[in-house]
Protein backbone atom coordinates (compact mmCIF):
# COMPACT_ATOMS: atom_id res chain seq x y z
CA UNK A 1 0.00 0.00 0.00
CA UNK A 2 2.43 2.36 0.79
CA UNK A 3 4.54 1.66 -2.28
CA UNK A 4 1.16 2.79 -4.27
CA UNK A 5 1.11 5.64 -2.44
CA UNK A 6 4.74 6.82 -3.07
CA UNK A 7 4.24 5.99 -6.72
CA UNK A 8 1.03 7.33 -7.37
CA UNK A 9 2.56 11.06 -5.61
CA UNK A 10 5.42 10.49 -7.81
CA UNK A 11 3.41 10.65 -11.16
CA UNK A 12 1.29 13.32 -9.78
CA UNK A 13 4.65 14.97 -9.38
CA UNK A 14 5.67 14.44 -12.37
CA UNK A 15 2.58 15.28 -14.31
CA UNK A 16 2.91 18.77 -13.06
CA UNK A 17 6.18 19.21 -13.86
CA UNK A 18 5.63 17.91 -17.39
CA UNK A 19 2.78 19.55 -17.56
CA UNK A 20 4.66 22.91 -16.48
CA UNK A 21 6.95 22.09 -19.79
CA UNK A 22 4.01 21.94 -22.07
CA UNK A 23 2.35 25.08 -21.08
CA UNK A 24 5.11 26.73 -21.10
CA UNK A 25 5.83 25.22 -24.26
CA UNK A 26 2.74 25.52 -26.44
CA UNK A 27 2.34 29.58 -25.01
CA UNK A 28 5.39 30.57 -26.19
CA UNK A 29 5.20 28.74 -29.47
CA UNK A 30 1.64 30.32 -30.23
CA UNK A 31 3.00 33.66 -28.96
CA UNK A 32 6.66 33.29 -31.42
CA UNK A 33 4.11 32.66 -34.31
CA UNK A 34 2.44 35.80 -34.11
CA UNK A 35 5.87 37.81 -33.27
CA UNK A 36 7.41 36.67 -36.71
CA UNK A 37 3.96 37.26 -38.81
CA UNK A 38 4.08 40.66 -37.19
CA UNK A 39 7.52 41.54 -37.45
CA UNK A 40 8.67 44.57 -39.74
CA UNK A 41 12.13 45.34 -39.56
CA UNK A 42 13.63 48.88 -39.44
CA UNK A 43 16.38 50.26 -41.17
CA UNK A 44 18.30 53.19 -40.37
CA UNK A 45 20.47 54.49 -43.37
CA UNK A 46 22.34 56.82 -40.76
CA UNK A 47 26.29 55.62 -41.12
CA UNK A 48 27.98 55.31 -37.62
CA UNK A 49 31.74 54.90 -36.59
CA UNK A 50 32.42 51.58 -35.89
CA UNK A 51 35.14 49.18 -33.77
CA UNK A 52 35.24 45.78 -34.49
CA UNK A 53 36.65 44.02 -32.19
CA UNK A 54 38.06 40.30 -31.90
CA UNK A 55 39.97 38.17 -28.93
CA UNK A 56 42.33 36.37 -30.70
CA UNK A 57 44.30 33.53 -29.09
CA UNK A 58 46.90 31.35 -30.97
CA UNK A 59 44.23 31.70 -34.23
CA UNK A 60 46.57 32.86 -36.64
CA UNK A 61 45.09 30.88 -39.69
CA UNK A 62 41.87 31.74 -38.76
CA UNK A 63 42.27 35.70 -38.48
CA UNK A 64 44.12 36.05 -41.98
CA UNK A 65 40.65 34.55 -43.04
CA UNK A 66 38.57 37.05 -41.26
CA UNK A 67 40.78 40.16 -41.65
CA UNK A 68 40.23 39.53 -45.58
CA UNK A 69 36.51 39.39 -45.24
CA UNK A 70 37.00 42.63 -42.94
CA UNK A 71 39.16 45.10 -44.91
CA UNK A 72 36.72 43.94 -47.80
CA UNK A 73 33.63 45.28 -46.53
CA UNK A 74 30.84 47.38 -48.25
CA UNK A 75 30.89 49.77 -45.67
CA UNK A 76 33.08 53.61 -45.50
CA UNK A 77 36.80 52.36 -45.24
CA UNK A 78 37.09 55.76 -42.81
CA UNK A 79 34.18 55.13 -40.50
CA UNK A 80 35.31 51.58 -39.49
CA UNK A 81 38.77 50.30 -38.04
CA UNK A 82 39.68 46.51 -36.92
CA UNK A 83 41.22 46.37 -33.54
CA UNK A 84 42.45 42.44 -32.34
CA UNK A 85 43.09 42.07 -28.98
CA UNK A 86 45.93 39.18 -28.89
CA UNK A 87 45.29 37.36 -25.79
CA UNK A 88 48.61 36.37 -25.27
CA UNK A 89 49.02 34.06 -28.14
CA UNK A 90 52.11 31.72 -29.09
CA UNK A 91 51.68 31.59 -32.47
CA UNK A 92 52.49 33.94 -35.41
CA UNK A 93 48.67 36.49 -34.40
CA UNK A 94 51.14 39.49 -34.35
CA UNK A 95 52.41 38.47 -37.82
CA UNK A 96 49.11 37.85 -39.45
CA UNK A 97 47.84 41.03 -38.11
CA UNK A 98 50.37 43.24 -38.73
CA UNK A 99 50.67 42.51 -42.75
CA UNK A 100 47.04 44.33 -42.88
CA UNK A 101 47.95 47.35 -41.27
CA UNK A 102 49.08 49.06 -44.39
CA UNK A 103 45.60 48.38 -46.17
CA UNK A 104 42.78 51.25 -46.62
CA UNK A 105 41.36 49.83 -43.23
CA UNK A 106 42.68 50.92 -39.85
CA UNK A 107 43.89 47.34 -38.42
CA UNK A 108 44.88 48.24 -34.65
CA UNK A 109 47.43 45.46 -33.00
CA UNK A 110 46.88 45.38 -29.71
CA UNK A 111 49.05 42.82 -27.42
CA UNK A 112 47.67 41.31 -23.88
CA UNK A 113 49.62 39.63 -21.90
CA UNK A 114 48.10 39.26 -18.76
CA UNK A 115 45.39 36.34 -19.23
CA UNK A 116 46.96 34.20 -16.11
CA UNK A 117 46.23 37.05 -13.49
CA UNK A 118 42.54 37.46 -14.80
CA UNK A 119 39.33 34.83 -14.60
CA UNK A 120 38.38 35.96 -17.57
CA UNK A 121 41.00 36.25 -20.36
CA UNK A 122 38.37 37.31 -22.88
CA UNK A 123 36.28 39.81 -20.81
CA UNK A 124 39.81 40.98 -19.80
CA UNK A 125 40.81 41.24 -24.03
CA UNK A 126 37.94 43.03 -25.31
CA UNK A 127 37.76 45.33 -22.29
CA UNK A 128 41.27 46.65 -22.72
CA UNK A 129 40.58 46.46 -26.90
CA UNK A 130 37.37 48.77 -26.25
CA UNK A 131 39.44 51.46 -24.35
CA UNK A 132 41.23 52.57 -26.88
CA UNK A 133 38.12 52.09 -29.46
CA UNK A 134 37.23 55.17 -31.60
CA UNK A 135 34.14 54.14 -32.89
CA UNK A 136 30.55 54.78 -31.70
CA UNK A 137 29.70 51.88 -32.48
CA UNK A 138 30.99 48.00 -30.81
CA UNK A 139 31.00 45.39 -33.33
CA UNK A 140 32.40 41.92 -31.95
CA UNK A 141 32.76 38.88 -33.69
CA UNK A 142 35.29 35.45 -32.81
CA UNK A 143 38.65 34.81 -34.80
CA UNK A 144 37.06 31.52 -36.23
CA UNK A 145 34.34 33.56 -37.93
CA UNK A 146 33.68 34.58 -41.65
CA UNK A 147 31.47 37.58 -41.92
CA UNK A 148 30.16 38.42 -45.74
CA UNK A 149 31.22 42.12 -47.50
CA UNK A 150 27.81 43.78 -46.10
CA UNK A 151 27.86 42.86 -42.68
CA UNK A 152 29.26 45.99 -40.77
CA UNK A 153 26.68 47.97 -43.23
CA UNK A 154 23.50 45.54 -42.07
CA UNK A 155 24.33 45.26 -38.72
CA UNK A 156 24.87 48.95 -38.11
CA UNK A 157 21.89 50.37 -40.00
CA UNK A 158 19.47 48.15 -37.05
CA UNK A 159 20.76 51.06 -34.88
CA UNK A 160 17.81 53.05 -35.11
CA UNK A 161 17.48 55.53 -32.34
CA UNK A 162 16.80 54.45 -28.71
CA UNK A 163 18.57 50.94 -29.94
CA UNK A 164 21.51 50.24 -27.66
CA UNK A 165 22.65 46.75 -28.66
CA UNK A 166 21.48 44.49 -31.53
CA UNK A 167 22.11 40.67 -31.59
CA UNK A 168 23.08 38.99 -34.96
CA UNK A 169 23.05 35.45 -36.26
CA UNK A 170 25.52 33.03 -36.77
CA UNK A 171 25.61 29.30 -37.61
CA UNK A 172 28.52 26.89 -38.72
CA UNK A 173 30.19 26.81 -41.96
CA UNK A 174 29.12 23.31 -43.64
CA UNK A 175 30.63 22.74 -47.31
CA UNK A 176 28.20 20.47 -48.31
CA UNK A 177 25.01 19.47 -46.34
CA UNK A 178 25.44 16.05 -47.95
CA UNK A 179 28.79 14.90 -46.94
CA UNK A 180 29.58 16.69 -43.52
CA UNK A 181 29.47 14.46 -40.31
CA UNK A 182 26.72 13.57 -38.59
CA UNK A 183 27.69 15.90 -35.35
CA UNK A 184 28.44 18.70 -37.77
CA UNK A 185 24.95 18.46 -39.36
CA UNK A 186 23.47 18.29 -35.05
CA UNK A 187 25.48 21.20 -34.62
CA UNK A 188 24.27 23.31 -37.69
CA UNK A 189 20.62 22.20 -37.33
CA UNK A 190 20.82 22.77 -33.45
CA UNK A 191 22.13 26.51 -34.23
CA UNK A 192 19.22 27.24 -36.06
CA UNK A 193 16.68 25.73 -33.82
CA UNK A 194 18.09 27.40 -31.09
CA UNK A 195 17.80 30.94 -32.71
CA UNK A 196 14.31 30.05 -33.94
CA UNK A 197 13.17 30.41 -30.45
CA UNK A 198 15.50 32.94 -29.39
CA UNK A 199 14.61 35.12 -32.66
CA UNK A 200 10.83 34.48 -31.17
CA UNK A 201 11.31 35.78 -27.93
CA UNK A 202 12.97 39.28 -29.55
CA UNK A 203 9.83 39.88 -32.01
CA UNK A 204 8.23 40.03 -28.46
CA UNK A 205 10.36 42.00 -26.73
CA UNK A 206 12.39 38.87 -24.78
CA UNK A 207 16.49 39.32 -25.20
CA UNK A 208 16.79 36.33 -23.72
CA UNK A 209 20.34 35.58 -25.44
CA UNK A 210 22.99 36.42 -27.58
CA UNK A 211 26.59 35.50 -28.96
CA UNK A 212 29.65 37.26 -29.03
CA UNK A 213 30.30 36.05 -32.67
CA UNK A 214 27.90 38.51 -33.87
CA UNK A 215 26.51 41.27 -31.29
CA UNK A 216 27.15 45.42 -31.46
CA UNK A 217 26.25 47.64 -29.03
CA UNK A 218 27.03 51.65 -28.29
CA UNK A 219 30.30 52.10 -26.87
CA UNK A 220 28.40 54.51 -24.49
CA UNK A 221 25.83 51.80 -23.26
CA UNK A 222 29.06 49.79 -22.73
CA UNK A 223 30.19 52.25 -19.71
CA UNK A 224 26.92 52.95 -18.74
CA UNK A 225 26.93 49.74 -17.09
CA UNK A 226 30.46 49.77 -15.62
CA UNK A 227 31.51 47.19 -18.56
CA UNK A 228 31.97 43.50 -18.01
CA UNK A 229 33.19 44.88 -13.61
CA UNK A 230 30.04 43.00 -12.62
CA UNK A 231 31.01 40.17 -14.01
CA UNK A 232 34.70 40.02 -14.55
CA UNK A 233 34.60 37.19 -11.90
CA UNK A 234 33.30 34.66 -14.37
CA UNK A 235 35.15 32.72 -16.96
CA UNK A 236 32.60 33.42 -19.74
CA UNK A 237 29.57 35.49 -20.59
CA UNK A 238 30.75 38.31 -22.29
CA UNK A 239 27.78 38.62 -24.45
CA UNK A 240 24.73 37.21 -22.75
CA UNK A 241 25.68 38.31 -19.38
CA UNK A 242 26.36 42.02 -20.30
CA UNK A 243 23.28 41.23 -22.36
CA UNK A 244 21.33 41.27 -19.19
CA UNK A 245 23.08 44.28 -17.98
CA UNK A 246 21.90 46.41 -20.62
CA UNK A 247 18.75 44.96 -20.16
CA UNK A 248 17.87 45.51 -16.58
CA UNK A 249 18.88 49.19 -17.00
CA UNK A 250 16.19 48.74 -19.66
CA UNK A 251 18.23 49.67 -22.72
CA UNK A 252 16.63 48.55 -25.72
CA UNK A 253 17.69 45.21 -27.26
CA UNK A 254 16.73 43.96 -30.84
CA UNK A 255 17.52 41.11 -33.51
CA UNK A 256 18.67 41.20 -36.48
CA UNK A 257 16.97 39.00 -39.12
CA UNK A 258 18.90 40.26 -42.09
CA UNK A 259 20.61 37.45 -44.13
CA UNK A 260 23.32 40.19 -44.85
CA UNK A 261 24.51 40.40 -41.15
CA UNK A 262 24.77 36.39 -40.86
CA UNK A 263 27.85 35.70 -39.69
CA UNK A 264 29.70 31.76 -39.88
CA UNK A 265 31.69 30.17 -37.49
CA UNK A 266 33.76 26.92 -37.52
CA UNK A 267 32.01 23.71 -36.68
CA UNK A 268 33.22 21.47 -33.37
CA UNK A 269 35.85 19.34 -34.43
CA UNK A 270 34.51 16.64 -32.16
CA UNK A 271 31.72 15.56 -29.53
CA UNK A 272 33.80 16.29 -26.47
CA UNK A 273 34.64 20.00 -27.76
CA UNK A 274 30.79 20.47 -28.09
CA UNK A 275 30.33 19.09 -25.05
CA UNK A 276 32.25 21.55 -23.58
CA UNK A 277 30.96 24.24 -25.35
CA UNK A 278 27.33 23.87 -24.49
CA UNK A 279 28.84 23.01 -20.91
CA UNK A 280 29.85 26.47 -20.90
CA UNK A 281 26.79 28.21 -22.65
CA UNK A 282 24.82 26.41 -20.02
CA UNK A 283 27.12 27.03 -17.07
CA UNK A 284 25.36 30.85 -17.63
CA UNK A 285 22.23 29.77 -16.92
CA UNK A 286 22.31 29.78 -13.00
CA UNK A 287 23.10 33.48 -13.01
CA UNK A 288 20.11 33.74 -15.09
CA UNK A 289 17.94 33.51 -11.68
CA UNK A 290 18.99 36.69 -10.67
CA UNK A 291 19.66 38.37 -14.12
CA UNK A 292 16.30 37.06 -15.97
CA UNK A 293 14.04 34.73 -13.62
CA UNK A 294 11.29 34.42 -16.69
CA UNK A 295 14.10 33.08 -18.92
CA UNK A 296 15.63 30.68 -16.04
CA UNK A 297 11.97 29.08 -15.62
CA UNK A 298 11.03 28.39 -19.27
CA UNK A 299 14.71 26.66 -19.43
CA UNK A 300 13.81 24.41 -16.29
CA UNK A 301 10.51 24.00 -17.47
CA UNK A 302 11.78 22.85 -20.81
CA UNK A 303 14.51 20.00 -18.96
CA UNK A 304 11.11 18.94 -17.56
CA UNK A 305 8.99 18.45 -20.47
CA UNK A 306 11.96 17.06 -22.22
CA UNK A 307 13.00 14.56 -19.41
CA UNK A 308 10.05 14.17 -17.82
CA UNK A 309 7.87 12.70 -20.88
CA UNK A 310 11.09 9.61 -20.86
CA UNK A 311 10.62 8.99 -17.20
CA UNK A 312 6.84 9.05 -17.36
CA UNK A 313 6.75 6.11 -20.07
CA UNK A 314 7.86 4.14 -16.57
CA UNK A 315 4.25 4.83 -15.00
CA UNK A 316 2.03 5.66 -18.14
CA UNK A 317 3.85 4.60 -21.55
CA UNK A 318 0.74 5.45 -23.38
CA UNK A 319 0.33 8.63 -21.75
CA UNK A 320 4.07 9.26 -22.41
CA UNK A 321 3.40 8.38 -26.13
CA UNK A 322 0.91 11.18 -26.72
CA UNK A 323 2.75 13.81 -24.74
CA UNK A 324 5.94 12.67 -26.89
CA UNK A 325 3.70 13.12 -30.06
CA UNK A 326 2.45 16.66 -29.25
CA UNK A 327 5.64 17.64 -28.82
CA UNK A 328 7.21 16.36 -32.50
CA UNK A 329 3.88 17.99 -33.74
CA UNK A 330 4.31 21.18 -32.41
CA UNK A 331 8.22 21.32 -32.89
CA UNK A 332 7.38 20.49 -36.62
CA UNK A 333 4.80 23.55 -36.84
CA UNK A 334 7.38 25.69 -35.38
CA UNK A 335 10.77 24.73 -36.93
CA UNK A 336 8.14 24.94 -40.50
CA UNK A 337 7.34 28.31 -39.97
CA UNK A 338 10.64 30.27 -39.34
CA UNK A 339 13.26 27.66 -40.71
CA UNK A 340 13.62 29.74 -43.90
CA UNK A 341 14.38 32.50 -41.78
CA UNK A 342 17.80 30.92 -40.98
CA UNK A 343 18.73 29.20 -43.46
CA UNK A 344 17.12 25.52 -42.63
CA UNK A 345 15.97 24.39 -46.48
CA UNK A 346 13.94 21.59 -46.93
CA UNK A 347 16.48 18.77 -47.09
CA UNK A 348 17.65 19.72 -44.10
CA UNK A 349 14.40 19.68 -42.14
CA UNK A 350 14.67 15.98 -42.45
CA UNK A 351 17.50 15.85 -39.80
CA UNK A 352 15.21 16.59 -37.35
CA UNK A 353 14.65 13.17 -36.03
CA UNK A 354 17.83 12.63 -35.48
CA UNK A 355 18.78 16.22 -33.66
CA UNK A 356 15.17 15.25 -31.40
CA UNK A 357 17.19 12.13 -30.62
CA UNK A 358 20.12 13.54 -29.46
CA UNK A 359 18.91 16.52 -28.79
CA UNK A 360 16.86 15.33 -25.94
CA UNK A 361 19.50 13.80 -23.89
CA UNK A 362 22.03 16.14 -25.07
CA UNK A 363 20.57 19.42 -23.63
CA UNK A 364 19.58 18.33 -20.48
CA UNK A 365 23.30 16.52 -20.02
CA UNK A 366 24.61 19.82 -20.52
CA UNK A 367 22.57 21.99 -18.35
CA UNK A 368 23.78 19.60 -15.44
CA UNK A 369 27.19 19.44 -16.18
CA UNK A 370 26.73 23.46 -16.86
CA UNK A 371 25.45 23.89 -13.06
CA UNK A 372 29.37 22.91 -11.90
CA UNK A 373 31.32 24.64 -14.54
CA UNK A 374 32.43 21.23 -16.14
CA UNK A 375 34.22 22.75 -18.85
CA UNK A 376 37.69 24.12 -20.08
CA UNK A 377 37.95 26.84 -22.53
CA UNK A 378 41.22 27.98 -24.32
CA UNK A 379 42.67 26.33 -21.42
CA UNK A 380 41.40 28.19 -18.55
CA UNK A 381 39.07 26.02 -15.96
CA UNK A 382 35.79 28.22 -14.85
CA UNK A 383 36.78 30.06 -10.73
CA UNK A 384 35.99 27.29 -8.42
CA UNK A 385 34.63 30.28 -6.78
CA UNK A 386 32.07 30.05 -9.05
CA UNK A 387 29.17 28.84 -7.21
CA UNK A 388 29.22 32.32 -5.01
CA UNK A 389 29.33 34.34 -8.12
CA UNK A 390 25.95 35.10 -8.86
CA UNK A 391 25.74 36.72 -5.10
CA UNK A 392 28.26 40.11 -6.27
CA UNK A 393 25.99 40.22 -9.24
Amino acid sequence: MTGNIIRDILFTILLVLIGSGFVTYVLFSIRFYYGYKRYKPMINHKKKSVSVIIAARNEAENLRKLLLCLINQKYPKELYEVIVADDDSEDDTEKVVTAFVDHDVKIIYLKVDDRDEVVSPKKNALTKAISIASGEIILTTDADCLVPDTWIGSMISSFFEGVDMVAGYSRTYLRDWHTASLLNKYEHFDFACTYMVLGGGYTIGKSWACIGQNLAYRKTAFFEVGGFEKIKHLISGDDVNLMQLMRRQGMKIIFNFDPQSFVYTSPVRDLKHLLSQRTRWASNMKYQLKFDPEFFFILLSMAFMYWGVLALALFNWKLALILFTARVLFENIFIGNTRKRFGINGKMAWFYPIWLVFQTVFLVLTMLLGQFNLFVWHGKKPYKRNRNAVNHI
